[in-house]
């Protein structure tokens, strides 16, 4: 079914994705949103070990609940009232891996400049798609390789640590699968952020749990990531390689197929749903050249099919239809 050769239609598809879009040529020039990282890392690790108690409650003042949910819910050290609680975050501190750890970040991320710019220009996009929706501060810590994005009522946090290339030693060492660590990029940053905070902003909201809606979703979340980020590069996005991306395109057509004759596109066995949406070295069912979350590639393209031919919907419209079967309806699509 999935054939090695080029599918020829699938050039016009690709011009069509590459003209400028009306969703990304808007002025944004007057909106006054501005964002910059602020680095909680930073000042946490300029703590002196030995002044924890006196030193903590500065740290608490300046970053609020997202002092909290890092230390209960990043790194799990419990609440203050623990009488273990200080000693814990003394050990978190001087620990070996930690401070290897922060050292890195602090190496890798000299400047945050591009990261601020890109961040300022995806949310001031944001804000116009999305003009009643608040805007995020964003939060850099280290965890000691222990999660790659945080959010909060009105914080998107990122764990540098997550993000130290592909080759770092140490994600080898975690036992990091490859396919994991392809993406633990600093490139990635700017993507992961947006959509994990589009994530808090725009649950599931289809009465049915199949896997139809859930890549209509994720693909949702992909299409509004694009388009707040225009300059990123699309595999990026995706969170796929360039050559993986080529896959997709190549055999768009063989995926529907074969989920359409297979009859997966209405199930509602969580574990099947998994398999096709869930991060993974490939997408079970589909050949290993595929990359994993291929078929939320399929519902991005869906998404796109829709946006195309309703030139007039806006994000917000998109994202108010509580239908995921009248998305493929009005999509009409056909790869």
């Amino acid at each position: 079914m999935f054939r090695k050769g080029i599918i020829i239609i699938l050039l016009g598809t690709t011009l069509i994705s590459c003209k400028k879009n009306r969703l990304d040529d808007i002025d944004i020039s007057k909106i006054d949103v501005k964002v910059e990282v602020q680095r909680f890392d930073n000042d946490l690790f300029a703590i002196n070990p030995d002044s924890i108690e006196v030193q903590l409650s500065t740290l608490k003042e300046k970053y609020g609940q997202f002092a909290d949910l890092f230390f209960e819910g990043i790194i799990r050290i419990g609440k203050p009232e623990n009488p273990q609680y200080f000693q814990f975050l003394r050990s978190f501190l001087t620990d070996t891996m930690v401070n290897n750890s922060y050292r890195k970040t602090q190496s890798t991320f000299t400047n945050f400049d591009d990261f601020n710019f890109d961040l300022t220009d995806a949310f001031k996009r944001y804000n116009y798609h999305f003009p009643t929706r608040k805007i995020p501060a964003v939060i850099s810590y280290v965890s000691g390789y222990n999660l790659s994005v945080a959010i909060d009522e009105n914080v998107v946090a990122v764990g540098l640590d997550r993000y130290l290339g592909s080759e770092t030693p140490q994600y080898k060492l975690l036992g990091i699968p490859r396919y994991m660590a392809n993406k633990m990029i600093p490139e990635k940053i700017p993507s992961d952020i947006v959509r994990a905070w589009l994530y808090g902003e725009f649950a599931y909201n289809d009465s049915v749990d199949n896997l139809l809606s859930n890549m209509i979703y994720e693909g949702e979340l992909i299409y509004i990531t694009r388009h707040l980020l225009p300059n990123e590069p699309e595999h990026l996005i995706h969170g796929f390689s360039e050559e993986q991306l080529k896959w997709c395109e190549k055999n768009e057509a063989d995926m529907w197929t074969h989920l359409i004759e297979n009859k997966l596109l209405f199930t509602t066995n969580t574990l099947e749903i998994n398999k096709f949406i869930n991060d993974a070295p490939f997408t079970s069912g589909f050949p290993q050249e595929s990359p994993g979350r291929a078929a939320v590639w399929i519902g991005y393209r869906i998404v796109e099919s829709l946006m195309q031919r309703n030139e007039q919907m806006s994000l917000e419209e998109l994202m108010n239809i509580k239908d995921y079967q009248k998305v493929l309806n009005m999509a009409r699509y056909k790869p």
